[in-house]
């Protein structure tokens, strides 16, 4: 089934990457890269060991935008009704401001104007629905091998059997899919 929804500006967005849905699925959660056992912070990192990343979809943010960057021509984990920490944006380089986000504070800043952190753990309780990608995906192409398909076919084997209940959402034409009829959804759109 396929039917209209409103979007709401309240949801948060967590991008989906291939590589750790497995892991993520098994922990039935996303971790912060301590609850993962990592004890290092690469440099690009702004959110630290403690904290996870996520977005809001909001229009008024143009250049700095992690949901236009990260979200948007990805899947993702959709949350409602969850408690995360604004981040305060700040130009970059700034490094002083870097190393205190690696830190594990309530203080929490960002090289985006709409990225939200969290901290150590979301459980996947509180997903609501999958976004799918945006139909112009060409700006972060690593995860898909067929543009037409947005990789559907290794995405549903991924999931298998788990978070049934859960809606496919097509966030820009507002519209909601069961996952039975994902696969044919995205081909033909």
């Amino acid at each position: 089934m396929i039917r209209k929804i409103e979007i709401n500006p309240d949801w948060f967005y967590h991008q989906i990457r291939f590589e750790y849905l497995p892991l993520i699925l098994k922990d039935n959660a996303i971790l912060s890269k301590r609850m993962q056992g990592y004890d290092k912070v690469t440099s690009n990192i702004w959110n630290g060991l403690d904290y996870i990343s996520l977005a809001k979809k909001d229009t008024s943010y143009i250049w700095k935008s992690s949901y236009k960057r990260f979200i948007s021509p990805s899947y993702a984990f959709i949350f409602n009704e969850i408690e995360a920490l604004e981040t305060e944006y700040v130009e970059e380089p700034c490094e002083y401001r870097k190393h205190l986000s690696k830190l594990s504070s309530d203080k929490r800043y960002s090289v985006y104007e709409d990225e939200y952190q969290i901290k150590n753990k979301i459980s996947l309780d509180k997903v609501i629905g999958i976004k799918i990608p945006n139909t112009d995906i060409n700006r972060y192409p690593r995860e898909f091998y067929n543009k037409k398909d947005c990789a559907i076919n290794e995405f549903l084997n991924i999931l298998d059997g788990k978070m049934m209940e859960v809606p496919f959402i097509d966030v820009d034409k507002k519209l909601q899919i069961d996952k039975k009829d994902i696969k044919k959804y995205i081909l033909e759109r």
